[in-house]
């Protein structure tokens, strides 16, 4: 089972679980709107309006704060920032404790250099891990077994 199978069978399921929860909103504005049919009036039809009308306004709004967060997401050319799950291959990996807290201590020291320096953002599965897993491979590069075996006891 890669991991490309998986996030799609995620997002399938995410996709799933918003269309369901818009058919189950659009099912109860429909039961409202029936329920308000059967014991209308002349003033319970114009009640009935301006309901429906709230109802859309409030649709509307919500629709333009989606839009307004998606567009917020942007960098200085106004496009919006594609997420880093669409773009990168996810990685899972296991490591030990001291490796972990070592890695999120140089990650919060670099964002904090870095923001500061550049007035941008530092992005930890964007920026970071692809930083820290190049550099890794160059320094792998030069290492042969016994240097390996060498690095891999001082850890144990």
């Amino acid at each position: 089972m890669s991991g490309e199978d998986r996030a799609d069978r995620l997002r399938r399921r995410r996709q799933r679980a918003r269309d369901r929860a818009r058919t189950d909103e659009s099912n109860e504005t429909e039961e409202t709107d029936k329920s308000e049919e059967t014991d209308k009036t002349g003033e319970s039809a114009k009640t009935a309006e301006a309901a429906e009308t709230a109802k859309l306004d409030e649709t509307a709004k919500a629709e333009e704060t989606a839009e307004k967060k998606e567009t917020e997401a942007t960098d200085e050319t106004d496009e919006p920032k594609e997420s880093v799950k669409d773009v990168q291959k996810p990685t899972y990996m296991y490591l030990p404790h001291s490796v972990r807290r070592d890695l999120d201590r140089a990650y919060s020291m670099l964002k904090a250099e870095y923001e500061y320096e550049y007035q941008e953002g530092f992005e930890k599965n964007r920026h970071f891990y692809p930083l820290v897993v190049s550099l890794g491979l160059e320094a792998i590069e030069e290492l042969d077994p016994e240097d390996v075996r060498a690095r891999l006891s001082e850890k144990e």
